[in-house]
């Protein structure tokens, strides 16, 4: 047995339709917190705490046996899967950009490029310019937006044009 995160490729459509059945079956989804509730101990589930950045933890994780494997996935995962009855076939965007906010209401299901558009960054300032997301190159500004540069004369121009266009900070 071995610990692994939950890919597509692993489970074959009926597993996963099953495991959204046992999510269901076993399970209560508190829609105010945004927390599943064991049936049986009628306890809300913690999850697991993944990854911290900058002392803040990202996604919670909850543990499944499934063919003798131990399968970790994210709880907003395990929250869309209890409410639509299936898993998602495409990424899971928490709105509000909190990933530990489960709540059905702050989830909606996206492509991986709408996805990042919802991103959001951590306020950390470029050292030269003062201003997060900002460079200085070559006597202009630029900043990046969906993968392209974008070049400005004045630096407050260039943070406030990847603010308008989507970058999102903390």
């Amino acid at each position: 047995m071995f610990k692994t995160k939950m890919t597509r490729s692993r489970l074959s459509d009926g597993e996963l339709a099953a495991l959204a059945a046992r999510i269901q079956r076993n399970y209560n989804y508190d829609d105010r917190s945004g927390l599943l509730v064991n049936r049986k101990t009628g306890r809300a589930v913690r999850g697991r705490n993944g990854a911290k950045r900058n002392g803040v933890y990202r996604y919670m994780y909850m543990s499944f046996r499934i063919n003798d494997q131990r399968m970790s996935i994210r709880m907003h995962i395990v929250v869309w899967a209890w409410h639509h009855g299936c898993f998602p076939t495409m990424q899971i965007d928490h709105i509000n950009g909190v990933e530990t906010d489960n709540r059905i209401e702050n989830l909606r299901e996206v492509s991986g490029s709408e996805n990042k558009l919802n991103q959001l960054h951590d306020w950390n300032p470029n050292p030269i310019t003062g201003l997060p997301g900002v460079l200085l190159n070559a006597n202009m500004y630029q900043t990046k937006l969906q993968g392209k540069n974008c070049y400005f004369t004045d630096p407050f121009e260039a943070f406030m044009h990847a603010t308008l266009c989507g970058k999102m900070y903390r």
